[in-house]
Protein backbone atom coordinates (compact mmCIF):
# COMPACT_ATOMS: atom_id res chain seq x y z
CA UNK A 1 0.00 0.00 0.00
CA UNK A 2 0.92 3.91 0.00
CA UNK A 3 0.62 4.28 -4.07
CA UNK A 4 0.56 8.28 -5.28
CA UNK A 5 -0.62 9.96 -8.51
CA UNK A 6 -0.43 13.48 -9.67
CA UNK A 7 -1.86 15.97 -11.27
CA UNK A 8 -1.19 19.80 -9.94
CA UNK A 9 1.59 21.74 -9.81
CA UNK A 10 5.14 21.61 -8.11
CA UNK A 11 4.46 22.38 -4.57
CA UNK A 12 5.53 25.58 -3.04
CA UNK A 13 7.47 26.02 -0.04
CA UNK A 14 6.21 26.95 2.93
CA UNK A 15 2.30 26.66 2.12
CA UNK A 16 0.27 25.63 4.70
CA UNK A 17 -1.39 22.36 3.00
CA UNK A 18 -5.20 20.89 3.06
CA UNK A 19 -6.27 17.78 2.02
CA UNK A 20 -9.31 15.80 1.40
CA UNK A 21 -9.26 12.16 3.49
CA UNK A 22 -11.36 9.29 2.76
CA UNK A 23 -11.04 6.49 5.87
CA UNK A 24 -13.03 3.93 7.20
CA UNK A 25 -12.63 3.74 11.21
CA UNK A 26 -11.95 -0.25 10.91
CA UNK A 27 -9.59 0.49 8.70
CA UNK A 28 -6.07 0.04 10.66
CA UNK A 29 -4.14 2.44 8.15
CA UNK A 30 -7.05 5.14 8.73
CA UNK A 31 -6.48 4.70 12.75
CA UNK A 32 -2.59 5.14 11.62
CA UNK A 33 -3.08 8.43 8.60
CA UNK A 34 -5.43 9.90 11.67
CA UNK A 35 -2.87 9.57 14.50
CA UNK A 36 -0.18 10.91 12.50
CA UNK A 37 -2.20 13.77 11.70
CA UNK A 38 -3.11 14.40 15.40
CA UNK A 39 0.89 14.21 15.72
CA UNK A 40 1.36 16.82 13.11
CA UNK A 41 -1.32 18.72 14.51
CA UNK A 42 -3.10 19.09 11.02
CA UNK A 43 -6.64 18.05 12.11
CA UNK A 44 -8.20 21.64 11.25
CA UNK A 45 -6.21 21.42 8.17
CA UNK A 46 -8.52 18.25 6.58
CA UNK A 47 -11.71 17.43 4.76
CA UNK A 48 -12.18 13.98 6.53
CA UNK A 49 -14.71 12.12 5.07
CA UNK A 50 -15.72 8.97 6.61
CA UNK A 51 -17.37 6.12 4.79
CA UNK A 52 -17.46 2.70 5.07
CA UNK A 53 -14.51 0.25 3.06
CA UNK A 54 -16.78 -3.18 4.69
CA UNK A 55 -20.30 -2.24 4.60
CA UNK A 56 -21.61 -5.71 5.03
CA UNK A 57 -18.92 -6.29 8.24
CA UNK A 58 -20.77 -7.21 11.35
CA UNK A 59 -18.96 -7.84 14.68
CA UNK A 60 -20.93 -11.06 15.14
CA UNK A 61 -20.05 -12.01 12.29
CA UNK A 62 -16.17 -12.26 12.50
CA UNK A 63 -15.24 -15.66 10.07
CA UNK A 64 -11.74 -16.64 9.83
CA UNK A 65 -11.20 -14.78 6.41
CA UNK A 66 -12.00 -11.74 7.85
CA UNK A 67 -10.25 -11.69 10.53
CA UNK A 68 -7.26 -13.04 8.95
CA UNK A 69 -7.45 -10.31 6.71
CA UNK A 70 -7.24 -7.85 9.87
CA UNK A 71 -4.31 -9.97 11.10
CA UNK A 72 -2.58 -9.51 7.99
CA UNK A 73 -3.43 -5.31 7.99
CA UNK A 74 -2.47 -4.93 11.08
CA UNK A 75 1.22 -6.53 11.03
CA UNK A 76 1.66 -4.71 7.75
CA UNK A 77 1.23 -1.26 9.55
CA UNK A 78 3.10 -2.52 12.61
CA UNK A 79 6.27 -2.70 9.97
CA UNK A 80 5.76 0.28 8.14
CA UNK A 81 5.05 2.47 11.79
CA UNK A 82 7.12 0.38 14.20
CA UNK A 83 6.30 3.02 16.79
CA UNK A 84 2.67 3.35 16.03
CA UNK A 85 0.70 1.35 19.15
CA UNK A 86 -2.11 -0.37 18.17
CA UNK A 87 -4.21 -3.27 19.39
CA UNK A 88 -5.51 -6.13 17.30
CA UNK A 89 -9.09 -6.65 18.26
CA UNK A 90 -10.86 -10.00 17.38
CA UNK A 91 -13.89 -8.78 14.87
CA UNK A 92 -14.53 -6.06 12.11
CA UNK A 93 -17.40 -3.70 13.31
CA UNK A 94 -20.03 -2.01 11.28
CA UNK A 95 -18.95 1.14 11.25
CA UNK A 96 -22.51 3.04 9.75
CA UNK A 97 -23.41 4.53 12.76
CA UNK A 98 -20.05 5.97 14.08
CA UNK A 99 -19.13 7.24 10.57
CA UNK A 100 -22.37 8.92 10.56
CA UNK A 101 -21.77 10.20 13.88
CA UNK A 102 -18.56 11.73 13.10
CA UNK A 103 -19.38 13.23 9.86
CA UNK A 104 -22.68 15.35 11.40
CA UNK A 105 -20.38 16.55 14.04
CA UNK A 106 -18.12 17.70 11.90
CA UNK A 107 -20.02 19.54 9.56
CA UNK A 108 -21.07 21.24 12.78
CA UNK A 109 -18.24 22.24 14.43
CA UNK A 110 -14.64 20.88 12.59
CA UNK A 111 -13.04 20.78 15.78
CA UNK A 112 -15.20 18.56 17.59
CA UNK A 113 -15.84 16.54 14.95
CA UNK A 114 -11.61 15.56 14.78
CA UNK A 115 -11.64 14.73 19.04
CA UNK A 116 -14.92 12.63 18.58
CA UNK A 117 -13.30 10.88 15.56
CA UNK A 118 -10.40 10.22 17.40
CA UNK A 119 -11.54 8.87 19.95
CA UNK A 120 -13.72 6.62 18.39
CA UNK A 121 -10.47 5.31 16.20
CA UNK A 122 -9.02 4.77 19.63
CA UNK A 123 -11.65 3.06 21.06
CA UNK A 124 -11.57 0.24 18.67
CA UNK A 125 -7.84 0.49 18.07
CA UNK A 126 -6.28 0.65 20.94
CA UNK A 127 -9.19 -0.31 23.63
CA UNK A 128 -10.80 -2.81 21.83
CA UNK A 129 -14.07 -1.73 21.98
CA UNK A 130 -17.06 -2.66 19.36
CA UNK A 131 -18.23 0.99 18.05
CA UNK A 132 -20.78 -0.57 15.92
CA UNK A 133 -22.91 -0.16 19.56
CA UNK A 134 -24.97 2.69 20.02
CA UNK A 135 -24.45 2.87 23.61
CA UNK A 136 -20.43 3.09 23.04
CA UNK A 137 -21.16 5.95 20.58
CA UNK A 138 -23.35 7.78 23.36
CA UNK A 139 -20.61 7.36 25.73
CA UNK A 140 -18.36 9.12 23.90
CA UNK A 141 -20.21 11.93 23.19
CA UNK A 142 -20.94 12.40 26.77
CA UNK A 143 -17.41 11.82 27.77
CA UNK A 144 -16.28 14.64 24.81
CA UNK A 145 -19.51 17.05 26.31
CA UNK A 146 -20.60 17.00 22.79
CA UNK A 147 -24.46 17.34 22.16
CA UNK A 148 -25.57 14.50 18.96
CA UNK A 149 -26.75 16.21 15.89
CA UNK A 150 -30.74 16.66 15.02
CA UNK A 151 -32.15 14.57 12.32
CA UNK A 152 -31.85 17.48 9.95
CA UNK A 153 -28.40 17.89 10.28
CA UNK A 154 -27.71 14.36 9.29
CA UNK A 155 -30.39 14.49 6.46
CA UNK A 156 -27.83 17.07 4.72
CA UNK A 157 -24.71 15.00 5.33
CA UNK A 158 -23.39 13.89 1.72
CA UNK A 159 -22.35 10.74 3.28
CA UNK A 160 -23.65 8.35 0.35
CA UNK A 161 -22.14 11.16 -2.31
CA UNK A 162 -18.72 10.21 -1.01
CA UNK A 163 -19.46 6.82 -0.51
CA UNK A 164 -20.10 6.75 -4.38
CA UNK A 165 -17.62 8.58 -5.20
CA UNK A 166 -14.83 6.41 -3.14
CA UNK A 167 -16.49 3.18 -4.75
CA UNK A 168 -16.32 3.91 -8.70
CA UNK A 169 -13.23 6.29 -8.81
CA UNK A 170 -10.65 4.28 -10.70
CA UNK A 171 -7.60 6.25 -9.14
CA UNK A 172 -8.60 5.20 -6.02
CA UNK A 173 -8.79 1.44 -6.69
CA UNK A 174 -10.82 0.74 -3.33
CA UNK A 175 -7.68 1.37 -1.39
CA UNK A 176 -7.89 2.97 2.06
CA UNK A 177 -6.99 5.62 3.17
CA UNK A 178 -7.26 7.93 0.45
CA UNK A 179 -5.28 11.63 1.50
CA UNK A 180 -6.15 14.25 -1.58
CA UNK A 181 -3.87 17.41 -1.04
CA UNK A 182 -5.14 20.78 -2.46
CA UNK A 183 -2.31 20.85 -5.28
CA UNK A 184 -3.90 17.57 -6.86
CA UNK A 185 -1.76 14.67 -5.74
CA UNK A 186 -3.47 11.46 -4.64
CA UNK A 187 -2.26 9.10 -1.78
CA UNK A 188 -3.42 5.43 -1.78
CA UNK A 189 -3.08 3.25 1.39
CA UNK A 190 -0.56 3.95 3.95
CA UNK A 191 3.19 4.46 2.92
CA UNK A 192 6.38 4.14 5.40
CA UNK A 193 6.21 6.80 8.32
CA UNK A 194 8.96 8.90 6.62
CA UNK A 195 7.44 8.88 3.33
CA UNK A 196 3.78 9.78 5.06
CA UNK A 197 5.60 12.64 7.06
CA UNK A 198 6.69 14.32 3.81
CA UNK A 199 3.29 14.29 1.98
CA UNK A 200 1.49 15.63 5.25
CA UNK A 201 4.14 18.23 5.24
CA UNK A 202 4.81 19.13 1.34
CA UNK A 203 1.30 17.81 -0.49
CA UNK A 204 3.80 16.55 -2.48
CA UNK A 205 5.41 13.11 -3.29
CA UNK A 206 8.35 15.44 -5.03
CA UNK A 207 9.59 17.24 -2.23
CA UNK A 208 12.81 18.57 -1.74
CA UNK A 209 12.56 16.98 1.85
CA UNK A 210 14.46 13.87 1.34
CA UNK A 211 12.15 10.96 3.22
CA UNK A 212 14.43 8.84 6.02
CA UNK A 213 15.52 5.21 6.09
CA UNK A 214 13.15 2.68 6.03
CA UNK A 215 11.83 1.54 9.44
CA UNK A 216 12.82 0.29 12.17
CA UNK A 217 12.57 -3.36 12.78
CA UNK A 218 9.61 -4.18 15.50
CA UNK A 219 10.61 -5.60 18.77
CA UNK A 220 7.67 -7.71 18.93
CA UNK A 221 7.70 -11.52 18.39
CA UNK A 222 6.54 -12.85 15.33
CA UNK A 223 4.30 -15.82 15.37
CA UNK A 224 3.39 -17.42 11.84
CA UNK A 225 -0.44 -19.08 11.31
CA UNK A 226 -0.85 -21.99 8.93
CA UNK A 227 -4.67 -23.03 9.87
CA UNK A 228 -7.73 -22.08 8.83
CA UNK A 229 -10.04 -21.96 11.98
CA UNK A 230 -11.39 -18.99 13.36
CA UNK A 231 -11.07 -20.25 17.06
CA UNK A 232 -7.19 -20.64 17.42
CA UNK A 233 -6.71 -17.65 15.57
CA UNK A 234 -8.98 -15.60 17.68
CA UNK A 235 -7.35 -17.46 21.09
CA UNK A 236 -3.79 -16.51 19.75
CA UNK A 237 -5.09 -12.47 19.05
CA UNK A 238 -6.84 -12.42 23.17
CA UNK A 239 -4.10 -14.60 24.94
CA UNK A 240 -0.89 -12.93 23.45
CA UNK A 241 -1.64 -9.45 22.39
CA UNK A 242 1.94 -8.15 22.68
CA UNK A 243 2.91 -10.96 19.93
CA UNK A 244 2.64 -10.10 16.09
CA UNK A 245 0.62 -12.47 14.81
CA UNK A 246 0.72 -13.18 10.92
CA UNK A 247 -1.23 -15.53 9.00
CA UNK A 248 -0.56 -17.66 5.77
CA UNK A 249 -3.30 -19.55 3.94
CA UNK A 250 -1.28 -23.09 3.10
CA UNK A 251 2.11 -23.94 2.68
CA UNK A 252 3.47 -22.33 0.02
CA UNK A 253 2.42 -18.85 1.78
CA UNK A 254 3.73 -19.53 5.11
CA UNK A 255 7.40 -20.02 2.96
CA UNK A 256 6.87 -16.96 1.05
CA UNK A 257 5.85 -14.92 4.56
CA UNK A 258 8.99 -16.13 5.61
CA UNK A 259 10.64 -14.84 2.82
CA UNK A 260 9.45 -12.00 2.59
CA UNK A 261 8.89 -10.47 5.98
CA UNK A 262 11.90 -12.18 7.76
CA UNK A 263 11.76 -15.37 9.76
CA UNK A 264 9.72 -15.41 12.34
CA UNK A 265 9.72 -16.63 15.78
CA UNK A 266 7.33 -19.15 15.83
CA UNK A 267 5.47 -21.04 13.66
CA UNK A 268 2.35 -22.70 14.39
CA UNK A 269 1.06 -25.44 11.82
CA UNK A 270 -2.17 -27.31 11.27
CA UNK A 271 -0.70 -30.36 10.22
CA UNK A 272 -3.65 -31.21 7.40
CA UNK A 273 -2.53 -27.95 5.85
CA UNK A 274 0.95 -28.96 5.08
CA UNK A 275 0.22 -30.09 1.79
CA UNK A 276 2.53 -33.73 2.23
CA UNK A 277 5.29 -31.84 3.92
CA UNK A 278 5.57 -34.39 6.29
CA UNK A 279 9.29 -32.49 8.29
CA UNK A 280 10.25 -29.16 9.71
CA UNK A 281 12.72 -29.84 7.01
CA UNK A 282 10.68 -27.45 4.62
CA UNK A 283 12.72 -24.71 5.79
CA UNK A 284 16.05 -26.04 4.66
CA UNK A 285 14.48 -27.87 1.63
CA UNK A 286 12.56 -24.47 0.45
CA UNK A 287 13.94 -22.38 -2.16
CA UNK A 288 15.79 -19.68 0.20
CA UNK A 289 18.36 -21.04 2.11
CA UNK A 290 18.70 -17.92 4.26
CA UNK A 291 15.61 -19.91 6.66
CA UNK A 292 16.53 -20.45 9.74
CA UNK A 293 16.61 -23.89 10.08
CA UNK A 294 16.58 -23.64 14.27
CA UNK A 295 12.76 -22.31 13.75
CA UNK A 296 10.68 -23.70 16.51
CA UNK A 297 7.20 -24.86 15.14
CA UNK A 298 4.76 -26.31 16.91
CA UNK A 299 2.21 -28.93 15.30
CA UNK A 300 -1.74 -28.35 15.55
CA UNK A 301 -3.97 -31.49 14.95
CA UNK A 302 -7.40 -32.30 15.47
CA UNK A 303 -5.88 -35.76 16.16
CA UNK A 304 -5.27 -36.35 19.69
CA UNK A 305 -4.26 -39.72 19.69
CA UNK A 306 -0.48 -40.75 20.99
CA UNK A 307 0.49 -42.32 17.48
CA UNK A 308 -0.12 -38.11 16.03
CA UNK A 309 1.80 -36.81 19.04
CA UNK A 310 4.76 -39.02 18.02
CA UNK A 311 4.43 -38.44 14.35
CA UNK A 312 4.83 -35.13 15.08
CA UNK A 313 7.96 -35.01 17.27
CA UNK A 314 9.51 -37.81 14.77
CA UNK A 315 8.89 -35.00 11.91
CA UNK A 316 11.06 -32.56 13.91
CA UNK A 317 8.14 -30.65 15.94
CA UNK A 318 9.03 -28.50 18.61
CA UNK A 319 5.59 -29.29 20.32
CA UNK A 320 2.20 -30.65 20.16
CA UNK A 321 -1.15 -29.12 20.52
CA UNK A 322 -4.32 -31.78 19.96
CA UNK A 323 -8.02 -29.44 19.56
CA UNK A 324 -9.28 -28.81 21.46
CA UNK A 325 -7.35 -25.80 22.62
CA UNK A 326 -7.65 -24.56 26.06
CA UNK A 327 -6.58 -20.61 25.93
CA UNK A 328 -4.06 -20.80 29.11
CA UNK A 329 -2.26 -23.78 27.87
CA UNK A 330 -1.98 -22.12 24.36
CA UNK A 331 -0.61 -19.33 25.95
CA UNK A 332 1.70 -21.14 28.02
CA UNK A 333 3.30 -23.43 25.54
CA UNK A 334 3.57 -20.42 22.91
CA UNK A 335 5.35 -18.36 25.71
CA UNK A 336 7.53 -21.01 26.64
CA UNK A 337 8.75 -21.47 22.89
CA UNK A 338 8.89 -17.69 22.43
CA UNK A 339 11.01 -16.91 25.80
CA UNK A 340 13.88 -19.68 24.53
CA UNK A 341 13.62 -18.25 20.50
CA UNK A 342 14.70 -14.74 22.77
CA UNK A 343 17.29 -16.68 24.70
CA UNK A 344 18.53 -18.29 21.58
CA UNK A 345 18.65 -14.95 19.40
CA UNK A 346 20.60 -12.93 22.15
CA UNK A 347 23.29 -15.88 22.57
CA UNK A 348 23.50 -15.31 18.91
CA UNK A 349 23.78 -11.99 18.37
CA UNK A 350 26.59 -11.78 21.09
CA UNK A 351 28.36 -13.98 18.97
CA UNK A 352 28.23 -12.02 15.82
CA UNK A 353 28.96 -8.44 17.23
CA UNK A 354 32.68 -6.81 18.00
CA UNK A 355 32.90 -6.27 21.41
CA UNK A 356 34.19 -2.91 20.87
CA UNK A 357 32.46 -1.10 18.40
CA UNK A 358 29.21 -2.73 18.80
CA UNK A 359 28.59 -3.42 14.92
CA UNK A 360 29.19 -6.48 13.23
CA UNK A 361 32.24 -8.74 14.00
CA UNK A 362 34.30 -10.23 10.94
CA UNK A 363 32.95 -13.43 11.22
CA UNK A 364 29.25 -12.21 10.52
CA UNK A 365 30.58 -10.51 7.59
CA UNK A 366 31.92 -13.60 6.33
CA UNK A 367 28.96 -15.55 6.64
CA UNK A 368 26.96 -12.19 5.33
CA UNK A 369 29.06 -12.11 2.15
CA UNK A 370 28.70 -15.78 1.36
CA UNK A 371 25.18 -15.55 1.90
CA UNK A 372 24.68 -12.86 -0.15
CA UNK A 373 27.04 -13.65 -2.87
CA UNK A 374 24.54 -16.88 -3.41
CA UNK A 375 21.07 -14.22 -3.31
CA UNK A 376 22.98 -12.10 -5.98
CA UNK A 377 23.88 -14.44 -8.08
CA UNK A 378 19.98 -16.73 -8.07
CA UNK A 379 18.30 -12.48 -8.05
CA UNK A 380 21.19 -11.34 -10.68
CA UNK A 381 21.11 -8.10 -8.81
CA UNK A 382 24.37 -6.38 -8.33
CA UNK A 383 26.36 -6.59 -4.97
CA UNK A 384 28.38 -3.71 -3.50
CA UNK A 385 31.22 -3.42 -0.71
CA UNK A 386 33.19 -0.96 0.78
CA UNK A 387 36.73 -1.46 2.59
CA UNK A 388 36.93 1.54 4.57
CA UNK A 389 40.68 2.54 6.87
CA UNK A 390 41.00 5.01 9.13
CA UNK A 391 43.76 6.99 8.11
CA UNK A 392 46.79 7.13 10.01
CA UNK A 393 45.36 5.59 13.42
CA UNK A 394 48.77 4.42 14.35
CA UNK A 395 49.87 7.57 14.85
CA UNK A 396 46.90 8.28 16.42
CA UNK A 397 47.23 5.58 18.99
CA UNK A 398 50.96 6.68 19.40
CA UNK A 399 50.05 10.20 20.00
CA UNK A 400 46.89 9.57 22.57
CA UNK A 401 47.25 6.09 23.59
CA UNK A 402 45.37 2.88 22.87
CA UNK A 403 42.25 4.00 25.45
CA UNK A 404 41.77 6.74 23.40
CA UNK A 405 42.48 4.72 20.23
CA UNK A 406 39.53 2.70 20.86
CA UNK A 407 37.78 5.74 21.51
CA UNK A 408 38.15 7.39 18.28
CA UNK A 409 37.28 3.64 16.27
CA UNK A 410 33.81 3.48 18.95
CA UNK A 411 33.11 7.07 17.49
CA UNK A 412 33.93 6.39 14.04
CA UNK A 413 31.28 3.08 13.99
CA UNK A 414 28.82 5.32 15.07
CA UNK A 415 29.34 7.60 12.13
CA UNK A 416 29.82 5.15 9.30
CA UNK A 417 26.51 3.33 10.89
CA UNK A 418 24.10 6.43 10.39
CA UNK A 419 25.21 6.72 6.77
CA UNK A 420 23.40 3.73 6.15
CA UNK A 421 19.86 3.65 5.32
CA UNK A 422 18.62 0.17 4.74
CA UNK A 423 17.54 -2.54 6.92
CA UNK A 424 19.79 -4.98 4.87
CA UNK A 425 22.66 -3.19 4.73
CA UNK A 426 26.12 -4.24 6.33
CA UNK A 427 28.63 -2.53 8.27
CA UNK A 428 31.42 -4.86 10.04
CA UNK A 429 34.50 -4.37 12.19
CA UNK A 430 36.88 -6.08 9.33
CA UNK A 431 39.86 -5.56 12.04
CA UNK A 432 41.90 -3.27 13.37
CA UNK A 433 41.10 -0.15 12.27
CA UNK A 434 39.24 -1.21 9.07
CA UNK A 435 35.55 -1.54 8.66
CA UNK A 436 33.79 -3.20 5.63
CA UNK A 437 30.23 -1.71 4.25
CA UNK A 438 27.86 -4.57 2.25
CA UNK A 439 24.97 -3.34 0.11
CA UNK A 440 22.96 -5.72 -1.84
CA UNK A 441 21.24 -4.94 -4.53
CA UNK A 442 23.09 -1.72 -5.08
CA UNK A 443 25.08 -0.84 -8.24
CA UNK A 444 28.55 1.41 -8.32
CA UNK A 445 27.10 4.43 -8.78
CA UNK A 446 24.91 4.06 -5.75
CA UNK A 447 27.90 2.72 -4.26
CA UNK A 448 29.79 5.69 -4.84
CA UNK A 449 27.25 7.96 -3.27
CA UNK A 450 27.36 5.62 -0.19
CA UNK A 451 31.01 6.09 -0.10
CA UNK A 452 31.62 9.16 -0.18
CA UNK A 453 28.80 10.15 2.47
CA UNK A 454 30.81 7.87 4.88
CA UNK A 455 34.47 10.09 4.25
CA UNK A 456 31.93 12.98 4.09
CA UNK A 457 30.01 12.04 7.86
CA UNK A 458 33.26 11.07 9.64
CA UNK A 459 35.47 14.65 8.27
CA UNK A 460 32.26 16.79 9.67
CA UNK A 461 32.39 14.71 13.03
CA UNK A 462 35.42 16.80 13.88
CA UNK A 463 37.21 14.29 15.74
CA UNK A 464 41.02 15.88 16.75
CA UNK A 465 44.02 13.88 14.52
CA UNK A 466 47.01 16.17 15.65
CA UNK A 467 49.53 13.82 14.23
CA UNK A 468 47.37 13.53 11.15
CA UNK A 469 49.27 14.71 8.34
CA UNK A 470 46.23 14.34 5.87
CA UNK A 471 43.97 16.58 8.21
CA UNK A 472 43.69 17.96 11.73
CA UNK A 473 40.45 15.85 12.10
CA UNK A 474 40.40 11.54 11.89
CA UNK A 475 40.15 10.69 8.39
CA UNK A 476 38.78 7.41 5.95
CA UNK A 477 39.82 6.38 2.98
CA UNK A 478 37.57 4.18 1.34
CA UNK A 479 37.75 1.42 -1.44
CA UNK A 480 34.92 0.75 -3.61
CA UNK A 481 33.86 -2.29 -5.85
CA UNK A 482 30.70 -3.93 -6.99
CA UNK A 483 29.53 -6.49 -9.65
CA UNK A 484 26.71 -9.34 -10.29
CA UNK A 485 27.76 -12.39 -8.12
CA UNK A 486 28.08 -15.57 -10.39
CA UNK A 487 28.25 -18.89 -9.00
CA UNK A 488 31.32 -19.96 -10.61
CA UNK A 489 33.46 -17.13 -9.16
CA UNK A 490 34.27 -17.10 -5.55
CA UNK A 491 32.99 -14.15 -3.04
CA UNK A 492 36.32 -13.13 -2.38
CA UNK A 493 36.86 -12.07 -5.56
CA UNK A 494 34.53 -9.06 -4.41
CA UNK A 495 36.46 -8.29 -1.26
CA UNK A 496 39.78 -8.22 -3.26
CA UNK A 497 38.66 -5.95 -5.57
CA UNK A 498 37.46 -3.72 -3.04
CA UNK A 499 40.83 -4.12 -1.20
CA UNK A 500 42.48 -3.14 -4.81
CA UNK A 501 40.45 -0.02 -4.38
CA UNK A 502 41.31 1.16 -0.89
CA UNK A 503 44.93 0.75 -1.80
CA UNK A 504 44.45 3.34 -4.44
CA UNK A 505 42.97 5.48 -2.45
CA UNK A 506 45.90 5.41 0.24
CA UNK A 507 47.71 6.09 -2.93
CA UNK A 508 46.32 9.10 -3.59
CA UNK A 509 46.78 10.85 -0.55
CA UNK A 510 44.31 9.14 1.51
CA UNK A 511 40.61 11.43 2.57
CA UNK A 512 39.23 9.79 -0.91
CA UNK A 513 37.09 7.40 -2.25
CA UNK A 514 38.47 5.32 -5.16
CA UNK A 515 36.40 2.76 -7.06
CA UNK A 516 37.70 -0.37 -8.58
CA UNK A 517 38.81 -0.49 -12.00
CA UNK A 518 39.49 -3.73 -14.50
CA UNK A 519 42.81 -2.46 -15.04
CA UNK A 520 43.99 -1.39 -11.50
Amino acid sequence: MGNASRAGEQVEDGVNRQFTIFADFNCPFSFALNERLHAMDLDARVDFRCIQQFPSASSDATDFDTLARLVGEVAELRRKLPSMPINLPVFRPNTAAAAELANAVSAVDPAQGSRLRRRIFRALWIDGEDISRPELLQSLLDDLDIEAPGKGARRALKCGDWQREWEESPEFGHGMPIVISDVGETLVGLPLESELDVFLESGSVVSERTPGGGPRPSERQRILLLDDGVDCLRMLIEQLPEVQIEVAADFPGLVAAAVNNGVPDLVLANMSLLGGVDNVDWWRDSSDSELDVALPVIFLSDDASTEAEVAAFDAGAADFLARPLHPKVLRARVNTHLRARRTQQQLKKIARIDALTSVSNRREFDLRLISEWGRGARSEHSLALLMIDVDLFKQYNDHYGHLRGDDCLVKVAQVLSGCLQRAGDLIARYGGEEFVVLLPGVELEGAMRVAEACRAAVFEARLVHDSSTVSPYVTVSVGVAAMQPIYEKSCTLLVEQADVALYQAKQDGRNCVRLFAADD
